[in-house]
């Protein structure tokens, strides 16, 4: 067997290990809760939470799921810690970031949680909108200079808000800016899933609150601008492979 033999079966054993790696690695290990059961989860059932770059979750995400990338549990953030009472629901690529999260919670003292299927196992689709938490909600808003409210629901909370049912989202479509941050809100807020995925596809930007809205509980909210102004290393950051 001449050297150049030997090297290229060198080569193909380990691309072969190299491949059966990926595959073991994309299978992640048991226990999951699959993708299809993860986005049927409704708010009141359980809090999903794409713990990936945030560039990522923007290509597209599971239509129920908020974006809290682990850099943020890393620092120590207590983002999620009025949510300890919750099932919280982690996924990211396969499930090894996601893992890593469910550790540095459990160390914050979260005893409700689960790994669901990561994007590499199950396909969400495309969910091309922002979901947040109440916290993430009133930064945005706040933060943001060109805005709409679009109110789902009952509760009230300024005189601009545009204010509709959920069936009659074409009527006010000639009212929606596709440069403006559209703000989504309800105290019912399953029925804004459909408004949002309508308004995404047809190029609107939207950010959803994924809990329901209570004007005084909205009021009272704080939050830490450090959660969710961008992160300078996640502007180059390569896309996330776990």
């Amino acid at each position: 067997m001449n050297i150049l033999s030997t090297i290229a079966i060198i080569f193909l054993v380990i691309v072969l290990g190299l491949y059966a790696f990926w595959l073991k690695l994309k299978k992640g290990k048991p226990g999951r809760i699959q993708g299809h059961d993860v986005e049927k989860k409704t708010y009141e059932e359980a809090l999903v939470v794409d713990v990936r770059w945030r560039k990522e979750y923007a290509r597209g995400h599971a239509i129920n799921a908020v974006n809290l990338p682990i850099k943020l549990f890393k620092d120590g953030s207590d983002v999620l810690d009025d949510y300890k009472d919750k099932d919280i629901i982690l996924y990211c690529v396969v499930d090894v970031t996601s893992r890593a999260t469910e550790k540095l919670l459990l160390e914050r003292g979260f005893t409700k949680l689960h790994i669901g299927d990561g994007v590499k196992q199950y396909d969400y689709g495309k969910a091309i909108y922002t979901n947040a938490l109440l916290s993430e909600f009133k930064y945005r808003l706040t933060k943001s200079k060109n805005k709409q409210l679009l109110n789902l629901g009952t509760e009230i909370l300024n005189d601009d808000e545009i204010k509709i049912s959920p069936t009659d989202i074409n009527s006010v479509k000639d009212k929606l800016d596709k440069n403006a941050d559209i703000f989504v809100y309800s105290d019912t807020p399953e029925e804004s899933k459909p408004v949002c995925k309508k308004l995404g596809e047809e190029g609107y930007t939207i950010i959803n609150l994924v809990e329901p809205f209570y004007t005084k509980k909205y009021r009272d909210a704080f939050y830490n601008p450090k959660d969710y102004d961008e992160n300078p290393a996640e502007k180059d950051a390569a896309a996330c492979s776990a």
